[in-house]
């Protein structure tokens, strides 16, 4: 399961008395302290110690289209959504080793990707594990808006709907769950991404950024990054090895070979900062074209679908 604190009722009941019935105090006799002390701090920080991956999607110009369009889009991302996930717990045996598969009898034991999903009807936040599964995650996202755009999947309401552009933010920070909701900078940081964001791009902060620096020497390297490789990466020294050799693992194989099959580029550029509040927020502009055999999915069970996400606009974010 993806491993995030939760702030339970325990520590609030500790630090505010929250099990105890609130009244009106007329008189201000006890004096309570405004700052934390060391113990109830180390017990705050323990919520967020571990930075967690969102990945934000959202419809391009979404309210620009008409109503009798837009009341349906909640419905088209729905199913774009579906088949994305159908496809990725098809193709990525290793990578997504834990995540529900469609008639899977354990779904109990598995990571159940819906509710780690912040809908907003023409897009959402996607909670996933490391940034190496967000970009796995668009790249299959974009290719199921592919189809869709070229009128060959979901015909009748591409009929009624016409094509959509979608955006992709992708931040790792601070995340914490609250009675069945999730909260925290990984998300806020993502909206105000996306929300800064006039173009239909795939960015990313600069921890994300950093973190593919730190674990494969720069997001540039997936491009020949190997399954064997992922076992030196601390987020996955969990991972069960025997997935390698399963089922099917697109675009990171067990090995480099010469198969067409893989992410061909990978353009990060630097674009600028945005600032909310007393913070400041680097920003990267990522553009990914990938070739991708599916099994399966097609009438003529496999396919190789060339794909990119992103664009290469490198002008500033609003």
């Amino acid at each position: 399961m993806i491993n995030i604190a939760e702030l339970k009722q325990e520590l609030l009941n500790e630090l505010f008395s929250s099990n105890v019935l609130p009244r009106i105090q007329l008189n201000r006799q006890e004096e309570y302290s405004i700052k934390y002390t060391e113990k109830e701090n180390d017990k705050i920080q323990k919520l967020v110690e571990n930075k967690h991956t969102v990945v934000g999607i959202d419809i391009y110009q979404y309210s620009l289209f008409s109503t009798n369009k837009q009341i349906f889009i909640p419905h088209l991302f729905e199913l774009i959504y579906n088949h994305a996930w159908g496809l990725i717990t098809q193709n990525y045996s290793y990578i997504f080793q834990d995540y529900h598969k469609m008639g899977d009898a354990r779904k109990s034991e598995c990571i159940n990707q819906e509710e780690y999903f912040i809908s907003t009807g023409d897009g959402g936040f996607q909670i996933l594990e490391t940034p190496i599964h967000a970009i796995l995650f668009i790249l299959t996202f974009a290719t199921i808006v592919r189809l869709y755009n070229s009128d060959l999947f979901m015909r009748k309401l591409h009929a009624k709907i016409g094509n959509i552009e979608l955006r992709y933010t992708i931040t790792l920070d601070d995340l914490y769950k609250y009675r069945k909701n999730f909260y925290g900078a990984a998300i806020i940081n993502n909206s105000r991404i996306l929300s800064k964001d006039k173009l239909n791009r795939l960015l990313i902060d600069k921890n994300t950024h950093d973190w593919f620096l730190d674990r494969i020497v720069g997001i540039e390297n997936l491009m020949s990054l190997e399954l064997s490789e992922l076992k030196d990466i601390k987020e996955f020294a969990s991972y069960t090895k025997k997935k390698m050799e399963e089922g099917n693992n697109a675009l990171i194989q067990k090995e480099n070979n010469t198969c067409n099959e893989g992410i061909k580029s990978i353009d990060v550029q630097k674009i600028g900062k945005i600032k909310q509040k007393q913070t400041e927020l680097e920003v990267y502009n990522l553009h990914i074209q990938a070739i991708i055999h599916y099994i399966n999915f097609f009438r003529t069970k496999e396919k190789i679908i060339t794909v990119s996400a992103g664009n290469l606009n490198i002008s500033g974010i609003n």
